[in-house]
């Protein structure tokens, strides 16, 4: 199962010949819809909003990531913790992330080419 980052909704939507969301595989967060609400009306698009956790553990990562001098965009640290709270992998192009697993080194992410090419194998 895949969450997928604002930039990997982009550019799975630009690609409207085929169907690169899939119910029970393909997720994305409250977050990323607010960014690009062309989004929410991807039907085989389920998405997640945060709880008392995922801020919990947000407000660890900043802390951390601002501690060895590499803060990045609330949002992204949002995203990151709602993907590992719901044990999944990260779609994402974004760099910020890269900067994650610094603090949080069980952050799984793929390239969006990578996920367009498994959702595409899925029948």
């Amino acid at each position: 199962m895949w969450l997928l980052d604002t930039n990997a909704l982009i550019v799975c939507i630009k690609k409207r010949n085929k169907d690169l969301f899939k119910l029970n595989y393909s997720y994305t967060t409250i977050f990323s819809l607010i960014e690009y609400p062309i989004a929410i009306n991807q039907v085989s698009l389920t998405y997640f909003y945060p709880n008392f956790n995922t801020y919990n553990k947000s407000i660890e990562y900043t802390s951390k990531l601002r501690k060895i001098g590499t803060p990045i965009p609330a949002i992204d640290i949002l995203i990151g913790s709602i993907t590992l709270e719901q044990n999944m992998n990260l779609v994402s192009n974004d760099k910020h992330f890269t900067l994650f697993l610094n603090v949080e080194p069980q952050l799984q992410i793929i390239d969006v080419n990578d996920y367009i090419q498994n959702i595409l194998d899925i029948e």
